[in-house]
Protein backbone atom coordinates (compact mmCIF):
# COMPACT_ATOMS: atom_id res chain seq x y z
CA UNK A 1 0.00 0.00 0.00
CA UNK A 2 1.28 3.40 -0.80
CA UNK A 3 1.10 5.84 2.00
CA UNK A 4 2.85 8.75 3.97
CA UNK A 5 3.73 9.22 7.60
CA UNK A 6 2.22 12.27 9.14
CA UNK A 7 4.85 14.44 11.23
CA UNK A 8 3.22 12.51 14.40
CA UNK A 9 3.44 9.36 12.71
CA UNK A 10 7.36 9.93 12.34
CA UNK A 11 8.16 11.19 15.56
CA UNK A 12 6.02 7.90 17.59
CA UNK A 13 8.11 5.42 14.93
CA UNK A 14 11.29 7.10 15.89
CA UNK A 15 10.11 7.17 19.76
CA UNK A 16 8.51 3.98 19.98
CA UNK A 17 11.39 2.07 17.78
CA UNK A 18 8.85 0.72 15.71
CA UNK A 19 10.69 -0.56 12.20
CA UNK A 20 9.00 0.79 9.11
CA UNK A 21 9.04 -2.16 7.45
CA UNK A 22 6.20 -3.62 10.63
CA UNK A 23 4.27 -0.78 9.14
CA UNK A 24 4.47 -1.81 5.70
CA UNK A 25 3.94 -5.73 7.02
CA UNK A 26 0.60 -4.48 8.99
CA UNK A 27 -0.95 -2.45 5.86
CA UNK A 28 -0.14 -4.99 3.16
CA UNK A 29 -0.90 -8.11 5.67
CA UNK A 30 -3.94 -6.58 8.41
CA UNK A 31 -5.20 -9.50 10.64
CA UNK A 32 -7.82 -7.05 11.11
CA UNK A 33 -9.19 -3.76 9.65
CA UNK A 34 -11.64 -1.42 11.41
CA UNK A 35 -13.50 1.39 9.16
CA UNK A 36 -13.58 3.75 12.13
CA UNK A 37 -14.78 6.92 9.67
CA UNK A 38 -14.69 7.82 6.06
CA UNK A 39 -11.19 9.56 7.01
CA UNK A 40 -9.87 6.65 9.39
CA UNK A 41 -9.30 3.13 9.10
CA UNK A 42 -7.07 1.27 11.93
CA UNK A 43 -5.14 -1.76 10.62
CA UNK A 44 -3.83 -4.58 12.97
CA UNK A 45 -1.20 -7.53 13.10
CA UNK A 46 1.29 -9.23 15.04
CA UNK A 47 4.90 -8.52 15.00
CA UNK A 48 6.53 -11.79 15.50
CA UNK A 49 10.23 -9.85 15.73
CA UNK A 50 8.72 -7.72 18.60
CA UNK A 51 7.43 -10.48 21.11
CA UNK A 52 4.31 -11.20 19.17
CA UNK A 53 2.80 -7.66 19.83
CA UNK A 54 0.13 -6.09 18.08
CA UNK A 55 0.76 -3.44 16.16
CA UNK A 56 -2.17 -1.02 15.24
CA UNK A 57 -1.90 1.65 12.15
CA UNK A 58 -4.27 4.16 12.21
CA UNK A 59 -3.93 5.88 8.32
CA UNK A 60 -6.80 8.24 6.53
CA UNK A 61 -7.54 6.08 3.43
CA UNK A 62 -8.17 8.80 1.21
CA UNK A 63 -5.05 10.88 2.02
CA UNK A 64 -2.98 7.80 2.45
CA UNK A 65 -1.38 9.31 5.69
CA UNK A 66 -0.67 7.24 8.36
CA UNK A 67 -1.65 9.32 11.38
CA UNK A 68 -0.09 7.08 14.16
CA UNK A 69 1.58 4.21 14.93
CA UNK A 70 1.39 1.84 18.23
CA UNK A 71 1.83 -1.70 20.36
CA UNK A 72 -2.23 -1.94 21.46
CA UNK A 73 -2.01 -3.95 24.37
CA UNK A 74 -5.67 -4.18 24.29
CA UNK A 75 -6.52 -5.58 21.05
CA UNK A 76 -3.64 -8.37 21.77
CA UNK A 77 -6.01 -9.38 24.79
CA UNK A 78 -8.84 -9.95 22.02
CA UNK A 79 -6.90 -12.17 19.57
CA UNK A 80 -4.68 -9.85 17.49
CA UNK A 81 -3.05 -12.59 15.40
Amino acid sequence: MNYKLSKHALDVVSNRMIEIQWIDFVLDNPSLIVKVSIIETHYFSTILENENRCLKIVINPTSGVVITAYFDRNMRKRGCK
